[in-house]
Formats: C-alpha cells, sequence, structure tokens
C-alpha cells in the first residue's frame, strides 16, 4: 500500500525489503525475488521460491508475516519493470533492527516492519543529510516480542 501514491513519481525511489531469512544462500528463506524465479501458485502467476521441478518450496523467516513463498502480482511487475528494487533482510538484521527501534524511540515494530528498518538503516548513511526516508510500520511488535526473545534463545517459561 505504502508504494502506491508513489509509483508515478520517478523521483521517488521505491524499495521492498524481503525477507532473506537466515540468508538468501541457504534453504532457509523467503527471499522470493532474490531466490525466486516465475510461476503460478494460488492461480497467479508472479515470483515464486521453487524446487527443480517447479513446485512451491518451503520458506523460512522469523516473520509469519512474510513467511510465504511469493510475492503479489504488483511487486513482481514493479520490479520487472525496474520501478521497484528489492532487497533482502536476514532474521538477524531485523532483530537487531527490531531492538535499536525499541531501545532508541520506544516504538516496537512488527517484525515485518523491521526489516524495512534494518535496510533503512544500512541505506542512511550512503545518501545525503538531506535525502528523506519513509518506512512503513504496519503493525504493532509486542505480539512480537516472544518470538524476538525465543530467537534469542530466552526461555520464556522460568
Amino acid at each position: 500500500g505504502l508504494f502506491y501514491d508513489f509509483i508515478p513519481d520517478p523521483s521517488v525511489q521505491l524499495i521492498g525489503v524481503e525477507a532473506a531469512g537466515r540468508g538468501i544462500d541457504t534453504a532457509e528463506t523467503a527471499a522470493t525475488i532474490s531466490c525466486g524465479r516465475p510461476g503460478i501458485f494460488h492461480g497467479m502467476e508472479s515470483y515464486f521460491l521453487q524446487d527443480d521441478d517447479g513446485q512451491i518450496a518451503p520458506v523460512y523467516s522469523i516473520s509469519a508475516g512474510l513467511d510465504y513463498p511469493g510475492i503479489g502480482p504488483e511487486h513482481a511487475h514493479l520490479y520487472d519493470t525496474g520501478r521497484a528494487q528489492y532487497v533482502a533482510i536476514t532474521d538477524d538484521e531485523a532483530v537487531a533492527a527490531f531492538e535499536y527501534l525499541s531501545r532508541t524511540e520506544g516504538v516496537i515494530p512488527a517484525i515485518e516492519s523491521a526489516h524495512a528498518v534494518a535496510y533503512a538503516m544500512k541505506l542512511a548513511p550512503t545518501l545525503p543529510k538531506d535525502k528523506i526516508i519513509v518506512i512503513c510500520l504496519s503493525g504493532r511488535g509486542d505480539k512480537d516480542v516472544a518470538a524476538i526473545a525465543r530467537y534469542k534463545g530466552v526461555d520464556l517459561h522460568d
């Protein structure tokens, strides 16, 4: 939804952030554009993570909201036309961004949004100081605190 109003404005750079899970060089990823290929699933043609036979591959991400083997046709079109670029962020990077934003701003982002925060933290130092970055913080991160704790090895049953 955040891209919609900016699509017609070529002065706005659109960057989508994919869930790389444990890395795009592993089988435990959900980075569809980085690792997938065109296919058909659930009645739509788009990019999907697939095995060698074209069957949908299992995916992994710390984020349940990003744990899907494909992307919607609009994102596929934006990628194919070059209007948007897509980058991959690992679980480790997303968790670090989750903790950073929570600690420094008191905003607990959803894990999905923490992926975008992580990429913005990489991108910002490379841009001139007058550039503006808009990040969609869609969702409450309080629902994800237990998942972050488990990811970090905290026993929640003490």
